[in-house]
């Protein structure tokens, strides 16, 4: 029997059990252990042994595939085949991309590289996953490439590496050890690790042909760590009003603190100029659509009966709204003490004064159970500006983006009630 056979043998007896196909070997086994297994906890041992042994096959299947390809590879298969490299015959195979190269690269690190041999001979045996194998190969290459190292100092950073628990664990154990073995050099030598070099610092940002704005960006690792600080505390799930969770994920998260950090900084005044003045989000309104006589998402009207933002481009109704809620227009009354809370239409944007008064009196975001503080709110107007609603304290209601968001976008009303609070 070829190896090809013994392999095919196993793969079908396995599947077999998995099926539940029976035969005169006795398979279907494992398809009703799984099937039967109980909440009682009598199968608790038997399903956790398979689940341990699951594991080790996953791995030693990972380490077959990693070495087969290098192997393929070497002798000129996907040459022979029309192919490029060894990961082509893979993703042939419907490998997903990422999977199929990082296969690659530990094979290729099994076979090139000695220091990585007791890794190997563990994967074999189906004591490594192939993500630390591959993370072990990387760190070793990280620190090889910083540190000229000799094969017994390549074999105790090889170690050294091969005991941390998580892949994540070794990428950081990599740097701590470039850093460590890093040579003494004569004072004035400016050279820095990669991760802290802050020239090769750098950002992107791309308006797509939806309008989306795509943002990238590759910072050392002290602009990196400031820059998670300022995000952690806003990234935190936010409970909703019936107690219910956060149905933001992670990522909606982030990108919700990063835009409460960027509107921060555009409320202050101690920030650089443009033109003379301090810039904020810029927004063209054709007076057919201020004024309502006219849809700002329709198009229908053509070129200049369409909302646009200075950088983004064209947006619609609903947005128009959100961003006419703090934005700049006549009259104006004022209380016993001078202080403005109704300017009626001659501002747009709330004053200072009337912003007090909110602050005063919604004490953060108002919608219910929200909590948020009055820093993270922006003030809009219950009844709208292009609707003839007034800029004043009554009019007015404190919200965080979100749930400003949600009225605009959402179909979401706020009234004011007899206690003249929203």
């Amino acid at each position: 029997m070829s190896v090809s056979e013994v392999v095919k043998e196993f793969a079908d007896r396995l599947s077999d059990e998995l099926s539940g196909v029976e035969s005169e070997a006795g398979a279907g086994s494992l398809a009703g252990l799984l099937a039967g297994a109980s909440s009682t906890g009598s199968d608790d041992r038997e399903v956790l042994a398979v689940l341990v042994e699951g594991v080790r096959l996953l791995n030693v299947a990972n380490t077959l595939l990693a070495q087969t390809v290098q192997s393929a590879a070497r002798i000129g298969v996907p040459a022979r085949k029309r192919l490029k490299t060894g990961v082509d015959l893979l993703l042939g195979l419907g490998v997903p991309p990422a999977v199929a190269y990082r296969l690659s690269r530990v094979g290729k690190a099994f076979e090139s590289v000695p220091a990585l041999a007791g890794l190997a001979s563990q994967a074999r045996v189906g004591g490594v996953a192939i993500e630390h194998a591959d993370a072990v190969g990387e760190g070793l290459a990280f620190v090889g490439k910083r540190v000229e190292l000799d094969s017994e100092a390549e074999l105790r950073v090889a170690r050294r590496l091969m005991v941390q628990e998580r892949p994540s664990d070794v990428r950081n154990r990599a740097r701590e050890l470039a850093i460590e073995l890093e040579p003494i050099v004569e004072e004035g030598f400016d050279g820095v690790p990669v991760a802290e070099n802050v020239e090769l610092n750098e950002m992107s940002v791309v308006v797509g042909a939806d309008g989306r704005t795509n943002v990238a960006i590759d910072v050392d690792a002290v602009l990196g760590e400031e820059l998670l600080q300022a995000l952690d505390p806003l990234c935190r799930p936010v409970l909703q009003p019936d107690g219910s969770r956060d149905p933001r994920n992670a990522g909606q998260r982030r990108a919700d603190a990063f835009g409460q950090i960027v509107r921060t900084y555009l409320a202050r005044n101690d920030r650089p100029t443009n033109g003379g003045v301090l810039p904020h989000v810029s927004l063209l309104v054709p007076v057919a659509v201020e004024s309502g006589s006219g849809s700002a998402g329709s198009g229908a009207g053509g070129a200049g009966q369409v909302a646009s933002l200075g950088f983004t481009g064209p947006v619609s109704s609903p947005t128009v709204g959100l961003v006419l809620c703090d934005a700049a227009l006549r009259r104006l009354e004022v209380d016993g003490d001078g202080s403005a809370l109704n300017v009626g239409r001659e501002h747009r944007a709330v004053t200072v004064q009337i912003r007090k008064g909110l602050e005063a009196r919604d004490r953060g975001c108002a919608a219910p159970g929200c909590g948020r503080p009055v820093g993270w709110t922006d003030a809009h107007h219950i009844v709208p500006w292009s609707e003839g609603g007034e800029t004043s304290l009554a009019n007015s209601v404190l919200l965080c983006r979100m749930h400003h968001t949600k009225v605009h976008h959402g179909g979401w009303e706020v009234f004011m009630g007899t206690d003249h609070h929203p």
